[in-house]
């Protein structure tokens, strides 16, 4: 199973915690550890989550945005260790090279170690968004001399792999937020008002059962 997640709420939840907004992501950043561990034990192969848009580091106070890469950065370093442990192989996705050069090395250096893991591969989105991922799919197979551009060509040149079967939105939010937007096509959409430092294992598991419960029909 391929699932997503839209990683919302961390502000909101400093704000209503009376405490700083760094200290929103960093709990951020915990959930994320804590449901990675959880996802082989409901099946999910892949987990993809939207991590930092290429919308936030324009739309955000440079301050924020700092406070982001140093979690970013604390979090690379001090979750390498565990996700090798749990067998978790790291991918990113998006436009890595437009960020500080030592986050590009905290990723690279996760992403290496975590290579040869095979129970989950975690795809984490940094400055991405999902229309500049089609567009850079369309160049890359136009590069690439593709005669005719077709759905078929696009699905082989978008980087993020499969087609996730249930997105989750945390934070009460009703949209996907430029997340996966040639893959959510035929995906399930799962909202909650739970914001993303406090979802846990029950919030986890009621998406899944809600995922289970649905008749995918892919347009039939």
């Amino acid at each position: 199973m391929h699932l997503a997640i839209i990683m919302d709420g961390n502000r909101r939840w400093a704000k209503r915690n009376m405490l700083a907004t760094a200290l929103g992501h960093n709990n951020g950043a915990k959930a994320l550890a804590r449901i990675t561990e959880l996802c082989p034990k409901y099946g999910v192969d892949v987990l993809t989550v939207y991590a930092l848009s290429g919308e936030n580091l324009i739309k955000r106070s440079e301050n924020e945005v700092n406070d982001i890469f140093r979690t970013m950065i604390e979090a690379a370093r001090s979750y390498k260790r565990q996700l090798v442990g749990e067998n978790v192989r790291v991918r990113i996705l998006g436009r890595i090279s437009k960020l500080p050069i030592d986050i590009q090395e905290s990723v690279a250096a996760l992403v290496e170690s975590t290579k040869n893991c095979t129970k989950l591969v975690l795809q984490i989105c940094l400055n991405y968004g999902g229309r500049s991922e089609i567009t850079q799919a369309v160049q890359k197979a136009i590069d690439n001399g593709e005669k005719e551009i077709t759905e078929e060509v696009i699905t082989r040149y978008i980087d993020s792999g499969p087609e996730p079967d249930l997105i989750i939105r945390p934070g009460g939010e009703f949209r996907l937020s430029n997340f996966l937007t040639w893959q959510s096509a035929y995906s399930e959409l799962y909202f909650t008002d739970k914001l993303w430092p406090d979802f846990d294992e029950e919030e986890l598991k009621k998406a899944i059962e809600f995922y289970n419960s649905r008749q995918r029909r892919f347009g039939k």
